[in-house]
């Protein structure tokens, strides 16, 4: 079924090479929008060494807006995507990114899995600016948003972006996760806090709270962000044995040169086990360049190295990839 969904959406998008709308009168409009991401990696991570290989991946992006009032505007969107990341491809369609809601001029809300909209973490994400690194910045992110069962509230008033998000769970042993955000945009550098309080799904207490700011000036762009958190065992190569407590930073910096962009990220994370006995220092840095062959095609290529205390061996990769959307 999802094979036949997958084909028709294809056929439908094939007579445009950019996104478009395939239905819209004076209220509704449906549009279609895709992806298709090509890498050649050579990967050496934690003591597996893997050949120089391909990998594709792939989405179709369904997007569809009615008009309820004069200001009032009902949304709601979906993803068939198929492949992996440089490291495989699988072929297997699958649904992602559901989610409905509505929104006005300067405020909207989302039901699904909410991070399109917005995710009350991203005001800490600026340092997150590579195509395929890892990103520790904020210890990847909220876990829980990806489970679809969100609720978030996007507003922005002047210069400020206001989000407050819950990530819900049918059991009634484990909290809901909840978090907020602020993030003030100037013309030339930004700032951005988060907190995020919760539950993992085996009952530990997460807690993350950070800031992040940025600045760009003559095609030159700085960011650093820090957060403190509890309750996180995933670090980019690097999973722990059991949650953790600790703090993260990471930095970033990038130079636009005409189509070509250099950039570098840095992310480091020092933690103490909680339940388990993985413990200590890891960090990731990457170091790359991307040029846009068009405005839909981005190609790219990048070098990372990565390590951890309790790793069992050090962790490379090199990869080189096209991104190209329609």
């Amino acid at each position: 079924m999802k094979k036949t969904i997958l084909a028709t959406l294809l056929a439908t998008c094939a007579t445009s090479a950019m996104a478009a709308d395939i239905y819209s009168n004076d209220t509704t409009t449906v549009g279609l929008k895709g992806e298709v991401d090509a890498y050649f990696a050579k990967t050496d991570i934690n003591g597996v060494d893997s050949d120089a290989g391909v990998a594709v991946w792939a989405k179709i992006q369904m997007d569809a807006e009615q008009k309820v009032t004069d200001k009032v505007t009902a949304f709601a969107s979906f993803e068939i995507e198929a492949g992996s990341d440089y490291r495989g491809t699988s072929n297997d369609a699958s649904f992602d990114d559901i989610l409905v809601g509505i929104k006005m001029e300067n405020w909207g809300a989302a039901v699904g899995e909410v991070g399109d909209l917005a995710e009350s973490l991203d005001a800490i994400q600026k340092d997150d600016i590579t195509n395929e690194g890892n990103y520790m910045g904020s210890t990847s992110g909220n876990t829980r948003e990806s489970g679809g069962e969100g609720l978030v509230v996007k507003g922005i008033v002047g210069p400020v972006t206001l989000v407050a998000d819950v990530y819900t769970d049918t059991d009634s042993n484990i909290d809901n996760t909840f978090g907020f955000s602020a993030d003030y945009q100037h013309e030339h550098f930004s700032i951005g806090a988060s907190y995020l309080q919760g539950e993992t799904d085996l009952d530990e207490d997460v807690q993350l709270y950070g800031a992040s700011v940025s600045t760009s000036f003559s095609n030159v762009y700085l960011a650093a962000t820090f957060a403190d958190f509890e309750g996180f065992d995933s670090f980019g190569f690097y999973p722990t044995d059991s949650v953790v407590e600790g703090y993260t930073m990471g930095l970033a910096a990038s130079y636009q040169l005409n189509a070509t962009r250099f950039y570098t990220t840095y992310a480091f994370a020092d933690m103490d086990a909680i339940a388990g006995v993985d413990e200590g220092e890891t960090y990731n840095l990457v170091i790359g360049a991307d040029y846009a062959i068009a405005d839909n095609i981005l190609a790219f290529a990048e070098y990372q190295y990565a390590d951890a205390d309790w790793a069992i061996d050090e962790s490379q990769t090199v990869v080189a990839g096209v991104y190209y959307s329609f």
